[in-house]
């Protein structure tokens, strides 16, 4: 007799926060989306850092929120962290902690679902053999490189499409923020991903972590676009530890944007990288 084929695993998501009325309302709306929800203790006996999960939502709200951050303390074990809060953060600090989004409550929980539901995209391909895997398939000589351009401006996306066409062989597809350019990569496996830094939803850096930490065997390479200068760069440490990324200033010339493609294309492996 066959065998029955398995389906995907449940997104396993854990909720950490002070606050217990939203803790169960969140887990009551993720569990009817098919999600495995467990809500880990504030504190107690139990450390949360005891559990494992695919994605961490962390409330900051409630004394002492922010602290609970601090490094001496177990984090659980997540490949995401989405931090929620009624009090924005700053980019920086959000960034060295590591989190892929950030919602501002009050929030529509739609927003949050479609976070999840990408991110359980990128956690099933990861599980996945096979051709699904960005970059795995064969590459055949003259293949032309595939290469996403992410800016939330439309117009500014269109000229820069615009642009690399004239300098360039590339296949060249569009998205307009982070989570539907995840969604493009796991689709549509670009070799290189050409992203602005700061945009609304999930910014470029973000996008990024997120592709590094699915643990896809060969995610994309990377060229953030941003207006900070080099030493402006230089100062934030997370943007310095990420060294498979090439960074553009703004403004530039398209020629310069395509030597920067180059540069990323080089920083793939040998049996990924798109052949001349």
């Amino acid at each position: 007799m066959a065998k029955a084929m398995k389906g995907p695993r449940p997104l396993r998501v854990l909720i950490l926060g002070q606050q217990e009325s939203l803790n169960i309302i969140l887990e009551r709306h993720l569990q009817q989306r098919g999600y495995e929800v467990h809500i880990l203790p504030s504190e107690g006996e139990s450390e949360p850092g005891d559990w494992v999960g695919d994605v961490l939502l962390y409330d900051m709200d409630g004394v002492g929120g922010e602290k609970l951050l601090s490094p001496a303390r177990r984090w659980p074990e997540a490949r995401f962290t989405v931090v929620m809060g009624s009090s924005s953060v700053s980019r920086d600090r959000l960034e060295e902690l590591g989190v892929v989004a950030f919602l501002l409550k009050p929030f529509d929980v739609e927003r949050l679902g479609r976070y999840l539901s990408t991110l359980q995209r990128l956690v099933q391909v990861s599980e996945e053999r096979g051709d699904y895997l960005i970059g795995s398939e064969k590459q055949a000589a003259g293949q032309r490189a595939r290469v996403l351009i992410v800016d939330d401006d439309v117009d500014v996306a269109q000229t820069i499409e615009q642009s690399l066409k004239t300098v360039a062989d590339y296949e060249l597809a569009i998205a307009h923020n982070g989570l539907e350019a995840l969604e493009r990569c796991v689709e549509w496996r670009p070799h290189c991903v050409v992203a602005d830094l700061i945009m609304p939803w999930m910014n470029g850096y973000q996008m990024m972590r997120c592709l590094r930490r699915s643990a896809l065997p060969n995610p994309p390479a990377f060229v953030l676009m941003s207006a900070l200068t080099p030493r402006q760069l230089a100062r934030k440490p997370y943007l310095r530890e990420e060294k498979s990324v090439v960074y553009v200033e703004k403004p530039f010339f398209v020629e310069h944007l395509q030597a920067a493609i180059e540069q990323a294309l080089q920083k793939l492996a040998p049996a990924t990288r798109p052949l001349a």
